[in-house]
């Protein structure tokens, strides 16, 4: 089985800043990406605009993945903590975690938790890594997302050509929804 990196979904809007770097990384690596969301979230559809579910994630993550010759495989977890989270990345040998955040004091947490995510899988015997990487993301700016944006709207067009959009204007519409949001900020 090869190594891959995860990426945790939780349906925030930095999902995608989270989402576009773990596929990017994945691409430079060992090309394999995992997906990982929490089993049997309801949504109420009172949510903000700026927020949609993990499954537009882990769509918009396997489209990408797909463009870029990432292959994308997708984990429903009962927990995104605990003993599932420590089985499950020992189980498909992840060697980095990425995951989004929204602000400073998120950050500062998310470092604690995955600093003692580190400490219980060192005590796993299932280990196999020295260490487990990281990388939190934080939400991007409007410019920065909007490259992005439009990074991926050429690359798609590029590939697929007389294609109006990727998933029938579903991505497109995560991307404008959360630039609209950070834009707002």
């Amino acid at each position: 089985m090869k190594s891959g990196i995860a990426l945790l979904l939780t349906g925030a809007s930095v999902d995608l800043t989270a989402t576009i770097h773990a596929v990017e990384l994945a691409r430079r690596t060992t090309g394999v990406l995992h997906t990982v969301s929490k089993a049997c979230r309801r949504y109420d559809g009172k949510s903000s605009s700026s927020e949609g579910t993990p499954e537009h994630y882990v769509s918009l993550a396997t489209r990408i993945g797909n463009q870029q010759g990432v292959r994308t495989h997708t984990h429903i977890l009962d927990r995104l903590t605990g003993q599932p989270l420590i089985r499950f990345l020992c189980a498909q040998r992840i060697f980095c975690l990425v995951l989004g955040v929204n602000d400073r004091k998120g950050f500062e947490r998310k470092t604690v938790w995955v600093n003692l995510l580190r400490k219980q899988l060192q005590s796993s015997v299932n280990w196999y890594l020295p260490d487990l990487w990281s990388v939190i993301m934080t939400p991007w700016d409007a410019a920065t997302l909007g490259r992005a944006i439009a990074e991926a709207n050429s690359r798609f067009q590029t590939s697929m050509p007389g294609e109006f959009s990727p998933d029938g204007g579903e991505g497109i519409d995560i991307f404008s929804t959360v630039l609209q949001h950070n834009k707002n900020e």
